[in-house]
């Protein structure tokens, strides 16, 4: 084996004294696994290893575990640099001097190495016949490599070590490029291209995601959700790479002009085992079209992919959602402010949403889009929960009373009935029925997961979220939906990969570092805990939700004093804005003080604030499980029959 630290003669040029840091951290973890996997270290090299082991087997196994060491390692440090590897492995025989090994097999080793990417690692053909079959990772084909002072090219195989390219390979087997295990039944639809200037830069966004959703409804389809599909904008990658990327045997792309009431839609649909186009179109019609031209897009692609439209799938796909061009534009705009989430951008938002209902009454998908605003709202921190249940029940109810089969509809409804009501076999019913609408809907599926977990149902919890991560595999919050479902379900080591998993999709993403504290914490990893959790705080520039983590943190590590100062900062910060009851119950519990914990939970209870449903599933509130009063909350929030 060869391992060489990615950047570290240009770190040590800008920094000697980080640089040394960096290499003494590296060299303890990967020593560690050195001992654990019978390596024996041969030599080091400046910022290098070279390792001999007893089997290839053990070699690559021990690769594996170093990657998921120093990757662990990155998410909880507070160190500015990473620490990346790059491994080579061979196998073949040498000849020891003194403390070295001499022979073709440790140059071709080190050859190999260069190839992996950081972070990966790369073996020979020869290692690949020793542990295929063996290894629980995957392998890749790399194809043939002639490398320096070699004389005759070699085959090289890139071992899988991340869980997430895992679920992306369905077996344990090599996969090239091209293959032709890739599924056409499995479609991404990738951003319209905007023909039109930045100002409607909204409207291609749009058409895309309407798209996204019609094709979503046929059943014998499995369609990439928008997050994922949204990562490919403005994207140098070729069409192959991103159907390898993504797992998708087929691509959608096209782009859209607007200009005035007039549209131009461009489309085709290629099949990435042979990159070749299996049907294109040229669209060029009223904007009052546009539905229409969704809907024979969707029927297109189902008859060139050869699958069967249900006569319930053709109903919803020629459903026109507004006969009013101006009522569909403002839509359009009112979802791509509402996407960005600010509380500036939802008013934003609403405004939009008010006028198209104003022009279009019936218009039921804009009374979706409103209530969807005052549930972000809600979520931000700016809207009571009893304040906005009044608020959006009433325009759930009317586009349900508009459009019983509106996928969107049913799934508010379920989070209000969830939420706000806590009728949960409602609530259960209503997700159901979205799914059922719309069974290639990540969010929902994520929504469901939820749901369940909540309920305490877990292996029910992670089929739906492995659902949704599989037709959304880059959305940072379903994965941040996945590391609380696994976290609850005691799946300690599945929770800290899919917070590792939100740290690579984002390093900065605060949800990621809290989720990740409050693993390492139940695990009693506390330091691990503690510094997550404070870097969690950092990120957030005094978040209320997360200083509450803080404290509880601080309580559950013993440091009781800090905790109860930042309770007390919290308490005051109450006098002048809303801090939520439940995030006072949190702190409390870090200091197992059960009499505080209840009160501030009858509190939520009293406001019912909607994330006090989380009590019977979250580890956090055992210590209170025995106590009558929490016996009695669970019974009132309909978790235990009366």
């Amino acid at each position: 084996m060869f391992a060489d630290i990615v950047g570290y003669t240009s770190l040590a040029q800008k920094n000697e004294a980080l640089a040394m840091q960096v290499l003494g951290e590296e060299r303890r973890l990967l020593r560690a696994a050195f001992a654990q996997h019978g390596g024996v270290e041969i030599k080091t090299i400046g910022d290098a290893f070279l390792v001999e082991f007893s089997s290839a087997l053990e070699a690559v196994r021990c690769a594996v575990a170093m990657q998921s060491a120093l990757r662990y390692r990155d998410v909880i440090s507070t160190s500015p640099e990473s620490i990346q590897v790059r491994i080579g492995i061979h196998a073949g025989d040498v000849i020891h001097s003194e403390n070295d090994i001499l022979g073709d097999a440790v140059n071709i080793a080190s050859r190999i190495e260069p190839l992996a990417e950081p972070g990966g690692i790369c073996v020979s053909e020869q290692v690949y016949h020793d542990i295929r079959n063996k290894l629980e990772n995957p392998l890749v084909s790399l194809g043939e490599v002639q490398l320096k002072n070699v004389e005759l090219p070699m085959e090289i195989f890139r071992v899988v070590v991340t869980p997430w390219e895992k679920e992306s390979i369905a077996t344990p087997t090599v996969t090239v490029p091209h293959s032709s295990s890739f599924d056409v039944h499995r479609v991404a639809i990738l951003p319209m291209t905007n023909m039109s200037g930045e100002l409607d830069e909204y409207f291609s966004d749009g058409m895309t995601e309407e798209l996204i959703s019609t094709v979503c409804t046929i059943s014998g389809l499995r369609v990439i959700s928008r997050t994922s599909a949204m990562k490919y904008k403005n994207t140098a990658k070729s069409l192959p790479e991103i159907g390898k990327e993504l797992n998708a045997g087929s691509i959608l792309e096209g782009s859209v002009r607007k200009a005035g009431d007039r549209v131009r839609i461009t489309v085709q649909l290629i099949d990435v085992r042979t990159d070749e186009r299996v049907w294109s179109q040229v669209y060029d019609r009223s904007l009052e079209d546009v539905f229409a031209i969704q809907s024979d897009i969707a029927k297109q692609v189902s008859e060139a992919l050869k699958v069967n439209l249900l006569t319930a799938e053709k109903q919803l796909i020629e459903k026109m959602p507004t006969r009013d061009a101006n009522a569909h534009d403002l839509y359009l705009k009112g979802r791509y402010h509402w996407r960005r989430g600010t509380e500036e951008e939802l008013r934003s938002a609403i405004r939009h949403f008010e006028r198209a209902i104003e022009i279009d009454p019936k218009y039921a998908s804009a009374y979706v889009g409103l209530a969807d605003c005052y549930i972000g709202l809600c979520d931000e921190g700016c809207l009571e929960a009893k304040e906005a249940y009044l608020k959006i029940e009433p325009l759930v109810r009317k586009a349900l009373e508009l459009d019983d089969k509106l996928p969107e509809a049913h799934a508010t409804m379920a989070l209000l009935l969830q939420d706000y009501q806590w009728n949960w076999d409602g609530a259960e019913k209503g997700f159901r029925r979205a799914v059922e609408l719309n069974p290639n809907w990540s969010i929902v599926c994520q929504s469901y997961g939820v749901h369940l977990a909540l309920r305490g149902r877990f292996l029910q919890a992670i089929t739906e979220i492995k659902r949704a991560e599989e037709l959304d595999p880059y959305s940072i919050d379903i994965h941040d939906c996945a590391a609380e479902i696994y976290r609850c379900a005691n799946n300690s080591e599945s929770a800290i990969e899919e917070c590792t998993r939100m740290l690579e999709l984002d390093p900065n993403f605060v949800p990621a570092f809290v989720k990740l504290g409050k693993t390492y914490l139940q695990k009693s990893m506390f330091e691990e805990g503690l510094n997550a959790m404070e870097r969690a705080s950092e990120l957030s520039h005094g978040g209320l939700l997360v200083k509450s983590w803080l404290a509880y943190a601080y309580g559950v590590v013993g440091r009781k004093d800090e905790a109860r100062a930042m309770i007390s900062e919290l308490e005051q910060n109450s006098a002048s804005r809303y801090v939520s009851p439940y995030n006072l119950a949190i702190a409390y519990a870090g200091l197992k003080d059960v009499d505080a914990t209840i009160e501030w939970l009858l509190k939520a209870y009293g406001q019912r604030t909607s994330t006090i449903v989380h009590i019977k599933a979250d580890p956090i509130f055992d210590f209170l499980r025995s106590d009558s009063r929490f016996v009695e909350l669970q019974r009132k929030i309909g978790f235990i029959e009366a």
